[in-house]
């Protein structure tokens, strides 16, 4: 989803840079902290943030997330009721503007509750070597936390988004 964005955005620089339209315009582009994509100047920006999205990274995963959504993720080291502020948010939008960051979007956070230390469903391992009378069957259960997400701050992108 992030490299999407990231492509168009390099499609869109590259018809500016009329010189070299592929390698010269990523490299213009990518100085900037953040990218904003798809902004209309005349609309103003939302009164309250319950359209946001973000694409967080948490434990080696990409999850893309709103207000009041359950993340079910690999098990971290926090307490159950407490909140666990997420600062490695990759992009944040709405129906007006995107916020691309490279890589992270500036001081932008995502606040979850955390609602459950679990463990997840059990994923059957059976391995058979046929003919010969050979089969073992073993099942796993990974350790997951269960997260609320309860409100996404874009940072450095609040006065478009």
């Amino acid at each position: 989803m992030i490299a999407a964005a990231r492509h168009a955005a390099v499609r869109a620089a590259g018809q500016r840079c009329a010189a070299a339209p592929g390698i010269a315009a990523w490299r213009a582009s990518s100085t900037a902290a953040t990218k904003v994509l798809h902004r209309d100047p005349e609309t103003p920006a939302p009164a309250s943030g319950g359209d946001r999205f973000a694409i967080v990274r948490l434990g080696g995963t990409q999850y893309k997330i709103t207000k009041d959504d359950v993340i079910v993720a690999e098990k971290l080291d926090v307490q159950v009721g407490a909140d666990l502020i997420i600062d490695e948010v990759l992009l944040v939008g709405s129906d007006l503007a995107t916020v691309v960051g490279r890589p992270t979007v500036p001081k932008a956070t995502v606040t979850c509750a955390v609602e459950e230390q679990t463990r997840d469903a059990k994923v059957v391992v059976f391995k058979k070597r046929r003919r010969q009378n050979s089969r073992r069957r073993n099942g796993h259960r990974r350790h997951v936390t269960l997260l609320r997400v309860t409100d996404i701050d874009p940072g450095d992108g609040s006065d478009i988004i």
